[in-house]
């Protein structure tokens, strides 16, 4: 007779046996199958001419995997920022028993304590076996092996004592009073009762994530457990923001919100935007009738805010905040709420945005309430940006879908981006001339058709890496400027080949970056254990993401630390040609320098850059000869680059002018008239070569075609930026 089955000896394959960590990842596959099998159903259950299905779509997908586009450590701050604010505080520590400070501490100790475990017990059991193998060279018996397989089975599915915490381990590690850490412990876990495995497995496949704002599992002990450290952040924000609205501190906590995100978008626009003027919080007047809108600004009566306008010479940057918050039920699939959600924090954005350019384009300027008239007649180029404090994944970056919509006007495509975006991609600048570069293309009406990503940083990473570019329609070129040579079939077939484009993660650099300043400013890895030691030695040698070295980049120093008039528009125009375009203009000074005339004439190199939505620039690079007046000069050459942009159809116009006996850059030139010619220009322009003269057109990105085919198939495969 067999013994009885408690008295056999284990098989290998059964002291093998991990039973929860089997059952769990025997049913990964189908949990994933699942969760893209109810992705699927809720794209098709769409009408299709729905666009607006499609975007709730992608925010419920959001939801199910838990898809985070912002650091934590980013993240952190900010809560920080909302929530300890006085009066919010008060209320929360009158109403909760803890504010912001305990909510972070109790749960990121939680975090720290479980992980210190984990990597505890991977330490013992391998310096145990280490010590076992080598005290038996030969090999362990049948009764060792048993027992070391067992200890490796309490290594992955310890008891529940070894994964969990107690409100006095916390207390004991943070420091904070147990009250208060229990206070935070029964606030932030997940409650499930009354509800069956369907159903919570249903919700949370429709968008429902109850991990969002409870991230914390209770035991029948009393114990608890952080399911993940990525969700504290947003539990921490989310969950506090849905009990303050049942309270007398909302009002104040909505003051405050918006207050810190106002001062933390101006903080971000004025790096990158360095000596701009700034108007914040401001009031103007606008026409409240057709025949208002068809008299003098003077007698303008409806007056309305503004949040932000930026202005660096020839550029206007208009900016709106919103700092509402998008509900749980709108992320779970409640397809009215997101949609007024949406409408608060985009739609409405951009149409006071576009309000304000409206104005400064008709007007040219803005009769500001309680203040003079703010003359605005320089501004050539107008930006408009709405910059969200949520972290609307899957949304923003899909702009043709908002246009479809009806959330962005197709003719005033706002760039719709998170504060916490914002900061980082401002600090991955590293001339402002990039980041006006990156709002053309990112506001560029075929590049929203054309790209789609994750998330923002993915697509500002793509412009760091290719450019963000699109080939411009060729037809629509020569329509707006007629002067260019015939089309060629080359330019139709390569604008017509291009496809939609969806751009997959690109942040592993920029990840290892971020670690390993996180590491710095700290001093220690992010983590705990051996692993997070060699992950914290791995991220020493990170480099920030940067945009490849332009060989224009001394003229881009120069240009701004001169401060010319139009430095960022004219240093951004420069970059945005390939580059091969930016090699050969790199070398135009050295070309016309070491060849000056004989006869006592200046040399010069004039260009046109144009794009399809009619900026267009002329660009010139002159030598000025030792016998000419260096005033007089300049006049005659800046006489001569008005008289070109008409010429060409051009609405901006800048001369680079170098001194043949110093080879330096003394003096740049920027020209923009909307006016009708003065007689100077007119004779100057009757002096020019005919206009249709031009051998060959150049628009931002033009390929290079001086050097052979197979240096063109080159710049086709990856050479664009």
């Amino acid at each position: 007779m067999p013994e009885p089955h408690e008295a056999q000896e284990p098989s290998d394959r059964a002291l093998r046996a991990q039973p929860i960590t089997d059952a769990v990842y025997s049913r990964i596959e189908a949990v994933d199958a699942i969760l893209q099998l109810e992705q699927v159903k809720a794209l098709l259950d769409r009408h299709p001419e729905d666009e607006f299905g499609f975007i709730a779509a992608k925010v419920r997908g959001a939801e199910v995997w838990m898809r985070n586009s912002s650091y934590p450590d980013q993240v952190e701050i900010t809560v920080r920022d909302l929530f300890t604010n006085k009066d919010v505080d008060q209320a929360l520590r009158a109403d909760l028993g803890f504010g912001v400070d305990e909510a972070f501490r109790t749960l990121q100790g939680c975090h720290e304590i479980q992980v210190d475990r984990f990597s505890a017990r991977m330490n013992e059991w391998r310096d145990d076996m280490t010590v076992a193998m080598q005290a038996h060279p030969h090999g362990l018996n049948e009764k060792e092996r048993a027992h070391w397989i067992k200890q490796w089975q309490d290594f992955w599915e310890p008891e529940s004592q070894f994964v969990t915490v107690s409100t006095q381990e916390i207390a004991d590690y943070t420091g904070l009073d147990a009250a208060a850490v229990q206070a935070v412990f029964e606030f932030f876990t997940m409650d499930l009762s009354g509800s069956t495995p369907r159903s919570v497995i249903d919700a949370f496949a429709a968008g429902d994530n109850p991990l969002r704002t409870n991230p914390v599992v209770a035991g029948m002990d009393g114990r608890f457990m952080l399911v993940h450290d990525a969700h504290i952040v947003v539990a921490v924000r989310e969950a506090f923001e849905q009990h303050l609205k049942g309270t007398q501190a909302w009002d104040k906590y909505q003051a405050h919100r918006g207050k810190v995100l106002e001062e933390r978008t101006e903080a971000a626009f004025s790096s990158v935007l360095p000596d701009a003027t700034v108007l914040r919080g401001f009031e103007y007047y606008v026409p409240s009738t057709e025949s208002e809108e068809a008299g003098p600004v003077e007698d303008y009566t409806k007056r309305v805010e503004g949040d932000h306008l930026f202005i660096l010479d020839d550029v206007a940057v208009i900016v709106e905040d919103k700092a509402v918050a998008i509900a749980p039920t709108a992320r779970a699939g409640d397809t009215r709420r997101l949609r007024n959600d949406l409408k608060r924090i985009i739609e409405r954005a951009a149409g006071q945005a576009r309000r304000l350019r409206d104005r400064i384009e008709a007007d040219r300027g803005l009769r500001l309430h309680g203040a003079e008239w703010l003359d605005l007649s320089s501004i050539r180029e107008i930006h408009v940006v709405a910059v969200s404090l949520e972290d609307l994944v899957a949304t923003t970056t899909g702009t043709a879908e908002l246009v479809r919509a009806g959330f962005i006007d197709k003719d005033c495509i706002a760039w719709t981006v998170s504060l916490h975006d914002l900061d980082l991609i401002v600090e991955l600048i590293d001339h402002p001339s990039e980041f006006l570069l990156y709002l053309r293309r990112r506001t560029d009406p075929l590049a929203t058709v054309i790209y789609t990503a994750p998330d923002e940083l993915d697509l500002f990473l793509h412009f760091q890496q290719e450019g963000l570019y699109v080939e411009p329609d060729p037809d629509e070129l020569r329509k707006r400027f007629p002067y260019l040579p015939a089309v060629t079939t080359a330019e139709r077939r390569r604008f017509k080949r291009q496809a939609p484009k969806y751009i997959t993660s690109l942040t592993d650099q920029l990840d290892a970056w971020h670690r390993q300043r996180i590491a710095a400013e700290s001093g220690t890895a992010h983590g705990a254990g051996e692993a997070a030691e060699f992950d914290f030695a791995m991220t020493l040698t990170g480099k920030k993401p940067t945009m490849a070295s332009s060989p224009l980049r001394e003229l881009l120093d120069e240009l701004k630390t001169n401060r010319a008039f139009g430095w960022l528009s004219i240093g951004a125009t420069l970059l945005s040609g390939a580059m091969a375009t930016q090699e050969r203009m790199a070398r135009i000074p050295r070309e016309l320098l070491v060849n000056p005339f004989e006869d006592g004439r200046g040399r010069s190199m004039t260009m046109p850059i144009v794009d399809v939505r009619g900026d267009g620039w002329v660009l010139a690079w002159i030598t000025r000869p030792p016998t000419k007046d260096v005033d007089e000069f300049a006049h005659e050459m800046r006489t001569y680059v008005q008289a070109k942009a008409h010429q060409w159809g051009m609405l901006r116009a800048a001369a680079f002018l170098y001194d043949e006996a110093t080879h330096a850059l003394y003096r740049t030139l920027y020209e923009s008239h909307l006016d009708d010619m003065t007689p100077e220009v007119e004779a100057a322009l009757a002096k020019l070569r005919p206009a249709d003269a031009l051998s060959a057109p150049l628009p931002p990105k033009a390929k290079d075609r001086t050097r052979g085919r197979s240096a063109t198939k080159r710049k086709r495969r990856g050479d664009r930026r």
